[in-house]
C-alpha cells in the first residue's frame, strides 16, 4: 500500500459487527478523510454520512458537528474520541494511511488479483479480549484495500468486524474536500446548547436499598454493609475494568472497617465470567436502570464514599489516592 502518498481518501463502506449468532448490526455510508498531521487527536479531519441516520459527522482541527439533513441546523463541540462511535465516526478507517506496525505474527498470501494479509496480535489482558486477528484484502492493481475482517473473543464470546470498500477515490481524484463540507454550514442554523451539568450527589442516603448479589444471587441489604465505595461500573468500560484489582486491593485493605461495593446493570454472566478471570473478591451486585437514573449515574466509573449512616460524603469519577486517604479520614473520626 502507496501509504505515505495518501493525502485524501473518499470511499463507500459496509461495515457489519456480529456480536453473537442472534446479534450483529449493519450500515452502509460513504467517508471522506483527509490527512492533518497538526491535529493531536486522530491526526486526521473526516467527513461521515451513514445511510441509516438523517445526521451528517464531520471533524476538523479539534471540533466535532452533527449536522441534522432534515431540520437543516447542526450542533458543533470540542471533538472527542468516542466521536469515532457516532454512526458517521464508525465507518471511518484508518488501515488507507498504514498498516500496524505492532503485532504477534503476519503472514502474506496472494491470488490471481489480490494480496491477503493476515495479522495476530497479542491478548489484551487488561480488557480480556482474546484471539484477536485481521484479515486485509488489498487489490494488487490499485494497491487499495478491498475487505477487512478483524475478529476476536471477549469472555467465550466471539465478536468480528467487517468492512467492505467499495469506489475508493484518493488524493486529485477526490473532487470533495472537508473544507467545502464546512463553508456549507453557513446556509444552516447553529443550534447551541449548554453542556449539561451534573448535581451532586453528596448528601443523598443508600438507606433501604436491596440488591442481589452477582455472584450467589444472595439479595444484600446494604443497610448493613456501612461505611461503603460504591463502584458504579460496566463490563465495556475500560476505565472501569482497570479499577477492579485497585478497588479489590482496597477492600482487602479495609477489610475490617470499610466494604467495597461495585453495582453493575450489564448481563450476569458477562460479569460473573470477568470477576473470575479477575479473581476479584469484594462484594458486587446487580442494579437496574432506576437506580441509575435514582443517583444520576450518566459516566461509568462513578464512585461514592458513604459513611457509617449510609450518606453519600464523597464522589469520584476516577481511581486516586484521594479515595484512600479520604476513608483514612472518615475511619479515624
Amino acid at each position: 500500500m502507496k501509504v505515505n502518498s495518501y493525502d485524501k481518501i473518499e470511499y463507500d463502506v459496509t461495515r457489519i459487527d456480529t456480536f453473537s449468532r442472534d446479534f450483529s448490526m449493519d450500515r452502509n455510508g460513504t467517508i471522506l478523510i483527509e490527512k492533518n498531521i497538526q491535529d493531536t487527536l486522530f491526526n486526521m479531519s473526516f467527513y461521515g454520512q451513514s445511510s441509516s441516520v438523517p445526521t451528517k459527522y464531520l471533524y476538523d482541527n479539534g471540533r466535532q458537528y452533527e449536522i441534522s439533513i432534515e431540520d437543516n441546523v447542526y450542533e458543533t463541540k470540542k471533538g472527542s474520541y468516542g466521536f469515532l462511535g457516532s454512526p458517521g465516526g464508525q465507518l471511518v478507517s484508518r488501515v488507507f494511511f498504514g498498516l500496524d506496525s505492532v503485532y504477534k505474527s503476519a503472514n502474506l498470501t496472494e491470488t490471481k488479483n489480490k494480496f491477503i494479509l493476515e495479522f495476530s496480535y497479542v491478548n489484551d489482558t487488561l480488557l480480556n479480549i482474546e484471539n484477536i486477528k485481521k484479515t486485509l484484502e488489498i487489490d494488487k492493481q490499485t494497491l487499495l484495500p478491498i475487505e477487512m475482517i478483524m475478529t476476536s473473543n471477549k469472555l467465550g464470546n466471539k465478536r468480528t468486524e467487517y468492512y467492505k470498500f467499495n469506489n475508493i477515490k484518493v488524493n486529485n481524484d477526490v473532487s470533495n474536500s472537508i473544507d467545502n463540507y464546512k463553508n456549507k454550514l453557513h446556509k444552516l442554523e447553529l443550534i447551541v446548547k449548554e453542556e449539561p451539568v451534573r448535581n451532586t450527589q453528596i448528601g443523598k442516603t443508600f438507606q433501604d436499598l436491596k440488591l442481589n448479589e452477582i455472584i450467589g444471587n444472595v439479595q444484600i441489604n446494604i443497610n448493613n454493609k456501612f461505611p461503603a465505595l460504591i463502584s458504579f461500573w460496566e463490563t465495556w468500560c475500560s476505565p472501569c475494568i482497570r479499577s477492579l484489582t485497585k478497588l479489590d486491593s482496597l477492600q482487602n485493605k479495609y477489610s475490617n472497617s470499610l466494604n467495597v461495593i461495585g453495582i453493575t446493570t450489564e448481563n450476569k454472566e458477562e460479569v460473573v465470567k470477568l470477576l473470575q478471570k479477575k479473581k476479584i473478591k469484594y462484594l458486587n451486585l446487580k442494579a437496574s436502570e432506576s437506580l441509575l437514573n435514582r443517583f444520576e449515574i450518566n459516566s461509568f466509573p462513578t464512585y461514592f464514599l458513604l459513611n457509617e449512616n449510609g450518606e453519600i460524603i464523597e464522589e469520584y469519577t476516577q481511581i486516586s489516592e484521594i479515595i484512600d486517604e479520604d476513608i483514612n479520614f472518615i475511619l479515624r473520626k
